[in-house]
Parts: structure tokens; C-alpha cells; sequence
């Protein structure tokens, strides 16, 4: 039969946990372990990013991106040329991107912008799991 006295002392004496002397220390210990792992962790990942933006950069040196880009500043010159003679109700508004100094430095500058906004939202996204 049952008896419902000796359950309720049954399920408090699981509710509780049983205090052992040396549950701080082993706490502390666990945590430590646990802080190295990631400082580890840590390391390794940014000692891997760090190779992998060393050795793109050296790609990207190597492949002549320097010449693309000063060609594209050509192409870019072109366009303000286009853009000045463009006969269109829109005209004015569009003689404004005519006269603005496009050149490999603004290339340079939205292409690191656009790093910069992947590393925010990888970093965002993984703050978010």
C-alpha cells in the first residue's frame, strides 16, 4: 500500500541536494577548467584568422589587384564623363556623381567598409546563439 508520509519524505530528501565540504572549491575548480578551454579556443581562432588575412593579402598582391583597381578607375572616370552629357529630366541630379572623385581610394575604402560590416554580423550572430 502506499504511504503517502513516507513518499513526501522520499521526494524532499531528492529535491535536496545533500552539502558536501568541498562543493566551493570543486565548483572553482570546474570553472577554471572550463575558462581555459575557451581562452584556448580563443587563441586558436584569432591565430587562424590572423594566417588567413596574411596569406590573402599576399594572394591578393601577388594577382595584380593593384593594376584591376587602377583600372577600374578608369571605368569609373568614364562614367562621370557619361554621366555629364547624360540628356535627362534627371540630369542635375546625376551631374552630382559626375563631379564626385572616384578613384581606387574610394574602391579601397567601400571594400573595407564591407569587411567590416561581415565581421559585425558574424560577431552579432554568434553573440546570439
Amino acid at each position: 500500500m502506499d504511504d503517502p508520509a513516507f513518499e513526501m519524505r522520499l521526494s524532499r530528501l531528492f529535491a535536496e541536494a545533500p552539502a558536501y565540504p568541498d562543493a566551493p572549491l570543486f565548483a572553482n575548480q570546474i570553472e577554471q577548467r572550463l575558462g581555459r578551454g575557451w581562452a584556448l579556443r580563443r587563441t586558436l581562432i584569432v591565430g587562424a584568422g590572423v594566417a588567413g588575412g596574411l596569406i590573402t593579402v599576399g594572394q591578393m598582391l601577388g594577382s595584380g589587384l593593384m593594376a584591376r583597381i587602377d583600372g577600374a578607375s578608369h571605368v569609373f572616370a568614364a562614367a562621370r564623363q557619361g554621366l555629364s552629357h547624360l540628356p535627362s529630366p534627371l540630369a542635375p541630379q546625376l551631374s552630382v556623381l559626375a563631379d564626385m572623385p572616384f578613384g581606387g581610394e574610394v574602391v579601397w575604402l567601400v571594400v573595407g567598409l564591407a569587411v567590416l560590416a561581415a565581421a559585425l554580423l558574424a560577431g552579432r550572430a554568434l553573440e546570439d546563439r
